[in-house]
C-alpha cells in the first residue's frame, strides 16, 4: 500500500528540498474547532553560526500551507489549507533536537479577525450565511443547507462580533446545523459551509471493520450515554400581536443513522429540557427543539484509530461511514467528529472520535468486504518512505 503527501506554501508546490525537511506533519481536525496543523522542521546551526531555514519565506507570519495526502492511487484528499498563525521554536546545543514547528489554522481564522456590528433584515438564516461567506472571498462556492423563514419577519438580527461568531450564533439556535470551512479543491481556496450533519454513508469512505480477514481497525471503543437522549420543550412570545408558539420534539424523532435508536428508554425515563433563551423571532421553536433533540440522541461515542497498512480511506469530520464489528449491536453507521492524521518518515496514522444515534438491528457474525477508495490519476507526490519530486 502506498501512502503519500504533498505540500503547497504559498500556493506553490515544495521542492523536493523543502519536503526532504519536513520529519512529521500532524494535522488535528475536530468538529466546531478550528482545523489545525502542525508541521515540524528540525533545524541545524551552519558554520557562520545562523540557524539553517529561519528566514525562509515560506515559514513566515500569515504565509499560507496546503497539505493533501493519498493512499495507493485514489483521490488527493486536501487535509489543511490556511495560513501560518504562529510556530514553536526549540533550540539545543545538543545535535538533532532543535527544530521548527509551524503551527497552521484552516481559512475559519479569516473570519475571524474583526468584531463589527451588521443588521440582517428579511432574510433567513441560510441567506445570513450565504451573504457573510461569500463576503469573506475563501476561494471556492459556499455550501450551505436551507433554513426555514424567521417566525417574525420583522426580526433584525444585528452582528455583534465577528464573522465567525455570528455564524455560530445563527447554527447554535438550531441544535444540528454548524458553521465550518473545509479545504478547497484547489491550494488556497476554502469552502464555507453552513450544514447539518450527514444521514448517509460517504462513499469514497470504505467500511471500517474490527474482525476478519478484511480488519482495517486497530481499535474501536464504544461509549455509550444514555442520559443524554432528551425531550426538547420550547415557547417564544410574538411582539407583534402576543402569541405564543410551542415546540417540542423527542430524540425518537430523529433520522436514524441505522435501524435501531441506540437508547430505547421509556418516556419516564427521558430527560425533558428547555430550549435556551435567545429563539424569539429568530427561530421557530418546533425547529429548534427538533435540532437540540436530533443532538441529543448521539448518545454513542466511539475512539479509535485505523491500521494503517489495511485501511484505504482518508477519514474526516461532518463524515459518515459505516462500522462493522462482526456480532454486536454497535455494528452501525457512524458520524466522524474528530481525526488526528499524523504523517510521518515512514507511516501515515489515523485516530478519530465518532458519535451515533443508532445500533443495528440484524447482527451478523460475517465481517463486510471494505469498498474500494476512487482511483484518479495525478501528479506524483512524496512516499512516506520514498522522496520524491512532486512535478
Amino acid at each position: 500500500m502506498i501512502k503519500e503527501y504533498r505540500v503547497y506554501y504559498n500556493g506553490m508546490p515544495a521542492t523536493k528540498e523543502q519536503l526532504d525537511e519536513i520529519e512529521e506533519i500532524v494535522v488535528e481536525q475536530e468538529v466546531g474547532r478550528v482545523w489545525e496543523g502542525r508541521i515540524k522542521i528540525p533545524v541545524c546551526i551552519t558554520e557562520d553560526g545562523k540557524w539553517h531555514g529561519e528566514d525562509d519565506s515560506a515559514r513566515r507570519e500569515f504565509s499560507r500551507v496546503r497539505v493533501e495526502a493519498r493512499i495507493d492511487e485514489g483521490d488527493w484528499v486536501p487535509l489543511i489549507d490556511g495560513r501560518i498563525v504562529g510556530k514553536d521554536d526549540i533550540r539545543s546545543p545538543v545535535p538533532g533536537q532543535s527544530s521548527v514547528t509551524l503551527v497552521v489554522h484552516d481559512d475559519s481564522a479569516l473570519l475571524h479577525r474583526e468584531a463589527e456590528v451588521e443588521p440582517f433584515a428579511g432574510r433567513t438564516d441560510s441567506e445570513i450565511a450565504q451573504s457573510i461567506f461569500e463576503s469573506a472571498a475563501l476561494g471556492g462556492e459556499p455550501d450551505i443547507d436551507e433554513t426555514p423563514s424567521h417566525p417574525d419577519t420583522n426580526a433584525v438580527i444585528n452582528q455583534h462580533g465577528t464573522k465567525m461568531q455570528i455564524l455560530r450564533s445563527i447554527a447554535s439556535r438550531y441544535g444540528n446545523y454548524f458553521a465550518y470551512v473545509l479545504p478547497g479543491e484547489t491550494a488556497g481556496a476554502s469552502i464555507g459551509c453552513f450544514k447539518k450533519l450527514p444521514v448517509e454513508p460517504d462513499p469514497t469512505l470504505p467500511e471500517l471493520t474490527l474482525l476478519g480477514d478484511c480488519r482495517n481497525l486497530a481499535e474501536y471503543n464504544v461509549r455509550e450515554n444514555a442520559n443524554n437522549a432528551s425531550t426538547i420543550e420550547g415557547a417564544t412570545l410574538s411582539f407583534s400581536d402576543k402569541s405564543v408558539a410551542t415546540g417540542s420534539s423527542s430524540y425518537r424523532d430523529a433520522t436514524l443513522l441505522e435501524a435501531e435508536s441506540a437508547t430505547d428508554a421509556p418516556e419516564t425515563e427521558t430527560r425533558k429540557r428547555r430550549l435556551p433563551p435567545g429563539h424569539n423571532g429568530l427561530t421557530d421553536p418546533q425547529t429548534a427543539a427538533e435540532g437540540a433533540a436530533a443532538m441529543s440522541g448521539f448518545t454513542l461515542t466511539a475512539d479509535g484509530s485505523v491500521l494503517p497498512l489495511r485501511y484505504t480511506g482518508i477519514l474526516r469530520p461532518y463524515l459518515m461511514v459505516p462500522v462493522r464489528l462482526s456480532d454486536t449491536r454497535y455494528s452501525a453507521n457512524y458520524v466522524i467528529f474528530k481525526v488526528v492524521h499524523t504523517l510521518g518518515l515512514s507511516e501515515y496514522t489515523q485516530s478519530f472520535t465518532m458519535r451515533g444515534n443508532a445500533v443495528s438491528a440484524a447482527k451478523s457474525a460475517s465481517a463486510g468486504q471494505p469498498a474500494l477508495s476512487a482511483a484518479v490519476a495525478g501528479a506524483a507526490a512524496v512516499s512516506f518512505n520514498i522522496q520524491v519530486d512532486i512535478f
